[in-house]
């Protein structure tokens, strides 16, 4: 790409490019005019970087899109990039920023500025002002997020910095600043490091594609610095670096070389700089870290099962000479899932149904158990909470599933039923002290909806700020694992411990 000399003939350039989806040009423009050599190198399957994110949202006006990446990531400076090139190619554009907090609208802005004050200056009119900017018949606003914030005017482009710090009813109100015109598709542009298992990230993730929108994942392979050569010394000074085994071993994957010794750091090309990479190593724990900095998972801060992880626990073809089992959560949500036992005693959750109040009677949810394929059933455990009579039919739950032909058991121990104390148990399940994870799940689509759902969303109670190790009760996520430990404790019943069974199995 020649030099480009004036600032009509690089946006004539730019146009040039986008109509042409030419990413080496595209990479490029950006430099030339930001002096920013985007990262555009991936290591992990799956994985996009934040040039590809900028250059798939140039490409393609009319498509919602999505950065999932760590902190420090590049993820608001590329979309101030991004931002920069469509306020460069576009007249009359009307876009709002809203930013999970004031500091990071304050970072967005001082990005926004300096493209302003520089190869955008020539279609700013008059100043650049903290929250809005009047850009070549449009307007460009910087607020963060509230409620009446997002009451304002239609715009074509609507950025959500950080989404999974903005409260959830603000960005479901969001939806209706978007509006196209002429020629102008509207869209939302999301970019957000995944804080909570059960935040708007992770709805967002969870309905990708079928919501409409292209998630770009990236992670700190992805955003870091190169490590120069006087630094990891063809291997030697990674041995002593504390990103060095987990540099290390990222190349020995990537390069699926197990003698490899340089770390992944040295082929990277982003701008995260390595020392503060390396501070972060030593200060962070491994959860926050595999969370925040590597992107395997959400945060499982404030989890009431941290141990648990949908790759490590995930099981594509349980054994088939298994015991099979029904655990029931009795209530407003009702939930029944079905486990399988090897006589060793690892469990394999094998599907999970839920039902929300209004969604189905409980006559509906037991002709859903009846006809479910696993009908070979050896007990199915329950909450004696069932036990509760209905004011009107003189019946409990439990007692209308057994006449239905669902009989029911539970254990009668109060130290079992002990919430604290089943909890304990299935972590230990998870992970135990010794020996491999006791607990897998099957992926069907009930379990991904529901059992995976739930066991990365529940979470303890805070005090003062502080998370105790006690369920947050009520929770919208509390009845899967309810459910779970209802069969746990149950197994354990046969240890000496008096269980009741009701109805005839």
């Amino acid at each position: 790409m020649g030099v480009v000399d004036s600032p009509a003939a690089r946006r004539a350039a730019l146009l040039q490019i986008i109509a042409a989806q030419d990413r080496r040009a595209l990479w490029a423009w950006i430099w030339h005019q930001t002096g920013i050599r985007l990262p555009y190198r991936s290591f992990s399957a799956g994985h996009s970087t934040p040039f590809r994110f900028v250059a798939d949202a140039l490409f393609n006006p009319g498509r919602d899109i999505a950065a999932w990446a760590n902190r420090s990531g590049i993820k608001t400076l590329g979309a101030s990039i991004l931002a920069l090139g469509e306020y460069t190619a576009y007249d009359g554009l009307q876009g709002r920023v809203l930013s999970g907090s004031e500091d990071q609208a304050k970072n967005l802005y001082t990005y926004w500025r300096q493209w302003c004050e520089g190869p955008l200056a020539w279609r700013v009119p008059g100043d650049v002002k903290r929250t809005e900017t009047n850009v070549a018949g449009g307007l460009f606003q910087i607020l963060a997020a509230s409620q009446k914030k997002v009451r304002g005017g239609k715009v074509q482009r609507l950025y959500e910095d950080e989404l999974d710090e903005i409260d959830p009813e603000i960005d479901q109100a969001a939806v209706g600043m978007i509006a196209s015109r002429d020629e102008m598709p509207a869209r939302t542009v999301y970019t957000s490091t995944w804080h909570r298992a059960d935040g708007p990230m992770a709805r967002l993730v969870e309905a990708c594609p079928d919501n409409g929108v292209a998630l770009h994942r990236w992670n700190l392979w992805e955003s870091i610095e190169q490590c120069p050569v006087d630094r990891h010394d063809n291997g030697l000074g990674c041995r002593s670096c504390p990103l060095g085994s987990t540099c290390v071993s990222k190349a020995q994957d990537y390069h699926t070389d197990a003698s490899w010794a340089i770390g992944i750091a040295a082929e990277a090309t982003g701008l995260y700089r390595i020392e503060d990479a390396c501070k972060a190593a030593q200060k962070v724990s491994k959860a926050t870290w595999d969370a925040e900095y590597l992107c395997l998972r959400p945060s499982v801060e404030g989890l009431v099962y941290p141990e648990f992880d949908a790759i490590t626990h995930r099981c594509e073809r349980p054994p088939s000479n298994l015991t099979v089992y029904r655990a029931i959560d009795w209530g407003l949500t009702f939930a029944c899932i079905w486990l399988g036992e090897d006589t060793h005693g690892n469990v394999y959750v094998l599907d999970t149904y839920q039902a929300r109040d209004g969604e189905a009677t409980l006559r509906q949810s037991a002709d859903y158990i009846l006809a479910h394929p696993l009908q070979t059933v050896r007990a199915t455990y329950c909450d004696k909470a069932g036990k509760a009579r209905n004011v009107q039919t003189l019946k409990s739950d439990i007692d209308e599933f057994r006449d239905w032909g669902i009989p029911c058991e539970w254990t009668t121990s109060s130290r079992l039923t002990e919430v604290s104390y089943g909890i304990k148990l299935v972590r230990a399940m998870l992970n135990p002290a010794v020996g491999p994870s006791k607990l897998f799940y099957v992926p069907t689509p009930g379990n991904m909806r529901h059992f995976v759902k739930a066991f990365q969303s529940y979470h303890n109670m805070q005090q003062n700020g502080v998370w105790i190790d006690k369920p947050k009760d009520p929770q919208e996520h509390e009845h899967v694992p309810d459910a779970f430990r209802y069969f746990v404790i149950n197994r354990q019943a046969p240890r000496g411990v008096t269980r009741v069974q009701f109805g005839v199995s």
